[in-house]
């Protein structure tokens, strides 16, 4: 009688054991499950639209913060490296395809690297990370970023300090990475094929930009401390002589090789005071650099010779050079506004904040002739 009583004490003993261990493992409890979301309204854009797209994937590492209670029991230590995290077009919230939890003490520092690239190596760059200082992975990242010259990708940056489990997800707001070179243009004649006057950018090339290099992400608030998340770019690679820049794609995220570069575009301004007049925008994407200058080469069309068949065009180029110490910093968009005639071109140079925005009215589309 007593073998059996004891038996059963150990079968009760056992079964709460085994409850016990259900209720803290983390990865029985789905509820928890990290996931991620943008700070709807201060996410910075990628290159087009008004929020984080799901386009791009995020490379994420985490660091475990612990409870002062627990810390003398408990040393903190990294979480988990460079972890994958997907969302899907109707996706509120990013998962990794081998989902993590959030502990069950402490809470996370989190630091994040996105790129359209991260989905596929044939859809953009990919970026490689080295994680971690003094054993924090969240802390900083080293990114090397391969040549972008052939496909405009963006890379963003981003970091969520102190997070406990939030059922919707932790917001983390990124930043550009890279710098946007961006060509709006008008002019006081409209293109008209028929008598063959107006004028027609043939095209806008960058003269000798870097776009590849080395950026290191410093996210000084991880593991208990403070200060705002910077990235500095280093090791600039080679430069390229001749990149010419392309259409904004409305559907682009930065990762469509097929975007076609600024070619052949009519202008198509009607307005006498030389006002906007959307006709399209073009761009390159580049690390931080000083600005370097960039040649336009445009066709002033000037109707017919006196046999009515001939027309008469004659090709020009024009090279700016930007004034000495110019920059083009990491998460703005330098303007060159293209003001042509068929008597002369001007530029206008101006620095905006590459943030959340819709098409302006100063842009570039591709007018097709009839």
């Amino acid at each position: 009688m007593k073998n059996f009583v004891f038996a059963a004490a150990v079968a009760v003993v056992a079964l709460a054991s085994c409850q016990k261990e259900t209720t803290v493992r983390n990865e029985l409890a789905p509820m928890n499950e990290i996931a991620l979301r943008s700070v709807n309204g201060a996410v910075k854009s990628a290159i087009n639209g008004t929020i984080f797209p799901a386009g791009y994937d995020i490379l994420v590492s985490a660091y475990r913060n612990l409870d002062s209670e627990v810390k003398g029991n408990d040393s903190p230590g990294n979480f988990f490296e460079a972890i994958q995290f997907s969302k899907g077009a109707s996706d509120a919230v990013w998962h990794s395809s081998t989902p993590k939890y959030w502990p069950l003490t402490g809470n996370l520092d989190l630091l994040c690297i996105a790129s359209s690239g991260l989905k596929s190596a044939a859809n953009g760059i990919v970026p490689t990370c080295t994680w971690g200082e003094n054993g924090n992975v969240a802390k900083k990242a080293v990114v090397a970023v391969p040549d972008n010259s052939a496909k405009f990708d963006d890379i963003l940056f981003g970091a969520a300090n102190a997070q406990t489990y939030v059922s919707t997800g932790t917001a983390v707001a990124f930043n550009h990475a890279e710098t946007a070179v961006v060509f709006t243009a008008k002019s006081n004649v409209k293109y008209d094929e028929s008598t063959n006057v107006g004028i027609t950018i043939d095209s806008i090339s960058i003269n000798g930009a870097k776009y590849s290099g080395t950026l290191t992400v410093s996210n000084p608030a991880a593991g208990d401390s403070t200060g705002s998340i910077s990235a500095v770019w280093s090791n600039l690679g080679t430069e390229k002589p001749y990149v010419k820049a392309r259409i904004w794609d409305s559907a682009n995220l930065g990762n469509n090789v097929s975007e076609p570069a600024l070619t052949g575009l009519h202008l198509a301004d009607t307005s006498a005071n030389l006002s906007y007049h959307p006709f399209g925008e073009a761009y390159v994407i580049l690390p931080e650099q000083d600005a370097v200058p960039f040649t336009v080469t445009y066709t002033i069309h000037n109707g017919f010779k006196a046999d009515g068949n001939t027309k008469l065009n004659n090709q020009l180029q024009y090279k700016y050079s930007p004034a000495a110490g110019a920059k083009w910093a990491q998460s703005k968009k330098n303007v060159y506004e293209l003001n042509i005639s068929l008597n002369e071109i001007t530029v206008a140079p101006a620095i905006v904040d590459w943030t959340v925005s819709g098409p302006t009215s100063v842009d570039i589309k591709k007018v097709v002739s009839q």
